[in-house]
């Protein structure tokens, strides 16, 4: 994220221990700071200049952190409908709650995720509070079993992100599940399957969940989907030419089922802070190329906690709310009374044409009646 154009500050401190406000820690970077000696005023007047910048561009993203925040909470779905076509919020069907399903392989980062975005929220609500989503650490855990709803922010009735069972290496298997919850939807703590990702029968399954599984919460449609993948995965992929990893997001991801209308899926690459930032942006760039897909929809989501994450986060969450709306139904009714002012306009219209056409041919008539009369007079004569 940039800090825009060229700064001009209205005031310069002599020094940089002179300005009365704390530079945030995730923007010291941006002050170039160099020993200063009594005969270098103008390397002096340069790091002032650069702790100035800073700290301006610090409040640009703490108020675009507090708007992105202030829209996510004040969110209710219809609240991004365009009226497309004529049609206001009241015309569409809208959710109950907006509805986001994560979907990705093993170690993708999944949980993770759902805990990194409720800190987001946390830091200003509770910022002790703990974490949501189980993480697995090592390949011993079967992972999530469960479907889980997790509103956001918590205890929020708008938005609620569901995390899942990780992708198989079997793709065939990952297009069953996946049709299956974006057509008939997903309810939370629903028994993902018995087996586990791989097909090997789960003997870990907690028996009060399989007892009780035909008792169901209430389904919720997918609104949009979120595909999760490691970057530090497909990075070893790409260096070793390797295409496993990489195969099972590139199937996966182009199955027409994760689509919604034309939307494709957002991009969420993880584990970034374990990379530099040119191989972070080499990764984003190789899988806009092999997904076909802007790298604007690619969001960069690594593990640190800074304001640049928090905003990647709130960005990601606001193209999924847009997106999914433009693609929620319009009622029937609304139809149904569009296409019958439509027809009633059309045989109006061509009433109107048949008026003519009827009117023409009386003149027609009558200007035949008064010539047979004319010529009965001249041959009475």
């Amino acid at each position: 994220m940039g800090g825009g154009g060229d700064l001009t500050p209205t005031s310069i401190p002599s020094t940089p221990s002179c300005s009365s406000e704390v530079l945030l820690p995730e923007f010291a970077e941006y002050v170039a700071v160099s020993p200063v000696s009594d005969g270098e005023e103008s390397d002096e007047c340069c790091v002032c200049d650069n702790a100035v910048e800073a700290l301006q561009f610090g409040r640009r993203q703490q108020d675009r952190l507090r708007d992105a925040k202030g829209f996510i909470r004040r969110y209710k779905p219809g609240d991004c409908i365009e009226g497309a076509g004529g049609a206001k919020a009241k015309d569409y069907i809208l959710p109950e709650v907006t509805t986001l399903l994560l979907v990705g392989p093993r170690g993708a980062g999944k949980s993770t995720l759902v805990n990194r975005i409720t800190r987001v929220f946390d830091k200003d609500d509770d910022p002790f509070a703990p974490d949501r989503a189980q993480i697995s650490r090592n390949s011993k855990s079967n992972g999530t079993a469960f479907l889980r709803e997790f509103p956001v922010p918590r205890n929020s009735t708008a938005i609620c992100i569901y995390d899942t069972q990780r992708l198989a290496s079997n793709t065939q298997k990952n297009f069953k599940m996946l049709q299956q919850w974006m057509t008939k939807g997903i309810s939370h703590r629903e028994i993902v399957t018995c087996r586990d990702a791989d097909g090997n029968k789960n003997n870990d399954i907690k028996p009060l969940g399989r007892q009780f599984n035909f008792l169901r919460c209430k389904t919720r449609k997918v609104n949009f989907v979120i595909f999760v993948v490691d970057g530090v995965s497909v990075l070893e992929e790409i260096e070793s030419n390797k295409k496993g990893y990489i195969d099972i997001v590139q199937e996966t991801f182009k199955y027409p089922f994760l689509s919604i209308g034309d939307d494709k899926p957002v991009l969420v690459v993880t584990h970034g802070d374990k990379l530099s930032i040119l191989q972070r942006a080499h990764v984003q760039n190789e899988l806009a190329e092999l997904l076909g897909i802007p790298v604007q929809q690619i969001f960069d989501i690594p593990g640190s906690d800074d304001c640049q994450t928090d905003l990647a986060i709130l960005d990601m969450l606001r193209h999924c709310i847009q997106h999914a709306e433009q693609n929620l139904p319009i009622k029937l009714n609304y139809l149904l009374e569009v296409r019958g002012c439509e027809t009633f306009k059309d045989a109006a219209e061509q009433l109107m044409t048949f008026d003519a056409v009827i009117e023409a041919t009386i003149i027609f008539l009558c200007i035949v009646i008064l010539l047979f009369r004319f010529l009965d007079k001249l041959l009475q004569l």
